[in-house]
């Protein structure tokens, strides 16, 4: 069963590392629009107190809020994107901070905030939501596909997969960085080179080409 689970996790790292941009874009629409049908039919069931999905008047709400939801998705992305940004600015302030010897919690908080809010607009006018997410799942796939090796040779055992196990060995030894280092990198590289194929929500939120 491990050797399936790692094969699986392996195919499913490689497409994430190699169309991770594409995917999530794909993905989101459908993933909010499942949402908001169980919140619509689940909203009239605690209105009205009928079975979830038992009633017509149910499954039609689930159906108008997943199609919202799923509208309203495309938006979602850029801003946890933004906001994701502004957490890397604000631990830079902190970093600096720091390393200059500050350490009064007060100092911490200001800076934490200044870096946070240039950051978040930097991302903002620069169009660089796009780049985090292709770094993100770049990253992440080829953290997946390591994994799914390590399952299959027995380094780790199912129950180990999302406690951060496998970040730990990859983190300790040259033999699982390197490889995790190039297929993150060249995952990367294929990501901005097919960068002007995506289709973003908006024109507005296109990024710089590559």
């Amino acid at each position: 069963m491990d050797i399936i689970i790692g094969i699986v996790a392996i195919i499913l790292g490689l497409v994430l590392t190699f169309a991770g941009l594409r995917l999530f874009f794909a993905t989101l629409p459908i993933l909010g629009f499942i949402l908001g049908f169980f919140v619509g039919a689940a909203g009239v069931e605690a209105v009205f107190g009928d079975g979830i999905f038992s009633t017509l008047t149910s499954w039609l709400v689930g159906l108008i809020v997943g199609l919202f939801f799923a509208a309203i998705s495309y938006l979602w992305w850029y801003v946890g994107a933004l906001i994701a940004a502004g957490s890397t600015g604000a631990l830079i302030g902190t970093s600096l901070v720091r390393a200059f010897g500050g350490s009064a919690h007060w100092l911490l908080v200001l800076f934490a905030i200044i870096g946070f809010i240039v950051v978040l607009v930097l991302a903002f006018m620069l169009a660089l939501p796009v780049y985090i997410v292709l770094f993100n799942t770049a990253i992440a796939g080829a953290t997946v596909v390591v994994s799914g090796f390590l399952l299959i040779i027995d380094k780790i055992n199912r129950g180990e997969l999302g406690d951060g196990t496998a970040v730990a060995i990859i983190n300790e030894s040259w033999w699982w960085m390197i490889p995790w280092i190039v297929l993150a990198a060249v995952g990367i590289a294929s990501q901005l080179n097919n960068l002007s194929s995506v289709v973003l929500p908006e024109e507005r939120w296109v990024p710089a080409r590559a």
